[in-house]
């Protein structure tokens, strides 16, 4: 039996190392009740920072606990009979504590009923993660109604700028440092430990290949690393564009449309990459096509294999708006959806039970006039047919108002708008979410 009192032990070192470090609150600190009798889980890509804003939590909070890591090879091959010796060795380490943090829990077997356990003793809970099955089947299943999830994303350009420790950007001097801050964040992206990195490449391209060889591979038993990898290369070059699976088994040369599928299933599970359906009232319609996008800049620079450019850029502008879409999706209760039909493409249908409450289009630049014509049109088109009459076209620079009879679209450039969208107020749209 694998001696866990000295692995806990030399865990404890590197948490103590943690620690000290400065606190660093973010968006969705919010989400974690240390008090709660369910279990708080955090969840989110490798390396986002979810084992530091729970440890952030507990910092704040002032209360001891016991810590325990399964991104631990020395954990590596455990049985679900381990688990109780590692809780012995948790109480040797840090003695009788009533929380207890149990960092990357899917790499623990049956972790569910062992959680569940914990629980039943009055222990207060948090885990993190990074695939999305703990938020769905395995969560679902298992622990209905004892638990709280918390979605983690890389950092938001707000919280870069955060991070930075910039102020409001309300001066000559102050928006043209946004813009630099907005350059670098749209090139190297929000993974928190690249701040500081003069070169990232290496180190996002390892995270990269952990979650595909790690997280995907080894967790699913998959005998055919190159499919997985060729896949994941497809999509990732495919970021901000329509998808269909049958067209990328037919370019690899895979007979089943499924194992395409199923593994781009395991690749957005593992968030390295995110999609959304074609907008329709009709379910089946829905589910035809996808868009897929990247979970943080950085990985479209250093991993996508598509290379920096002009032609590219509206694309990658397009992907940081979905991100910061998406990150607001669970606080503010949305499905985000893409529109497209024979005349007009809309980039992004927020609806809210049942009702479309917004368009938001992305257009890099408008100062063309036929580009303008085709963005703008789109927008007030769509917005008739699906009664929506909240449209915003977010660009790389541009800010203005266009009126058209009733139809207003607000035109407002990506900095701006990023910096506001996690304060916006949207009082029409029903309950906010916690969490």
């Amino acid at each position: 039996m694998a001696d866990y009192n000295t692995i806990l032990k030399n865990q404890k070192e590197d948490l103590d190392e943690l620690l000290k470090a400065d606190v660093l609150v973010r968006e969705r600190m919010s989400g974690i009740d240390l008090a709660s009798l369910c279990a708080q889980v955090v969840i989110g890509v490798r390396r986002s920072g979810k084992s530091i804003l729970c440890l952030t939590a507990f910092k704040m909070a002032g209360v001891p606990f016991g810590y325990v890591t399964f991104d631990d090879e020395k954990l590596d091959g455990i049985e679900a009979a381990d688990l109780d010796e590692i809780l012995k060795a948790v109480y040797v380490v840090y003695g009788p504590v009533k929380h207890l943090f149990l960092d990357e829990i899917q790499d623990a077997p049956k972790w569910q009923l062992f959680v569940n356990r914990l629980l039943r003793k009055g222990l207060h809970i948090v885990i993190s993660g990074s695939n999305a099955r703990l938020l769905s089947s395995e969560l679902a299943t298992h622990m209905t109604g004892r638990f709280v999830s918390t979605e983690l994303f890389p950092f938001s350009f707000a919280e870069y700028r955060a991070y930075m420790k910039r102020g409001r950007p309300e001066t000559t001097k102050g928006k043209a440092e946004a813009r630099r801050d907005y350059e670098h964040y749209a090139l190297h992206g929000g993974m928190p430990e690249t701040f500081h990195m003069i070169d990232a490449r290496g180190y996002l391209r390892d995270i990269y290949n952990a979650i595909l060889f790690r997280d995907i591979l080894k967790r699913h038993k998959l005998r055919n690393p190159q499919t997985l990898s060729d896949i994941s290369r497809v999509l990732m070059e495919s970021y901000a564009l329509e998808v269909s699976y049958a067209n990328i088994a037919n370019r690899l040369g895979i007979k089943s449309v499924h194992t395409v599928q199923t593994y781009a299933n395991y690749l957005e599970s593992a968030y390295l990459i995110q999609t959304i359906n074609r907008f329709s009232f009709k379910t089946a319609e829905r589910l035809k096509l996808g868009k897929v996008y990247c979970i943080d800049p950085g990985f479209i620079s250093y991993a996508s294999g598509v290379l920096e450019g002009a032609e590219n850029r509206g694309r990658r502008l397009e992907n940081i708006v979905f991100l910061q879409l998406r990150s607001l999706r669970e606080k503010l209760d949305y499905e985000i959806y893409y529109y497209r039909d024979q005349s007009h493409e809309v980039d992004f249908v927020l609806r809210h039970f049942g009702k479309v409450k917004r368009l938001v289009q992305v257009c890099w630049d408008i100062s063309d006039e036929k580009t303008r014509k085709r963005e703008l049109s789109a927008l007030f088109e769509v917005g008739r047919k699906l009664n929506c009459p909240d449209l915003l076209l977010v660009t790389d620079h541009e800010d203005e108002i266009v009126t058209e009879g009733t139809q207003t679209i607000r035109v407002v450039n990506v900095v701006d708008w990023l910096l506001e969208a996690p304060n916006e107020a949207m009082p029409n749209w029903g309950r906010k979410i916690d969490g």
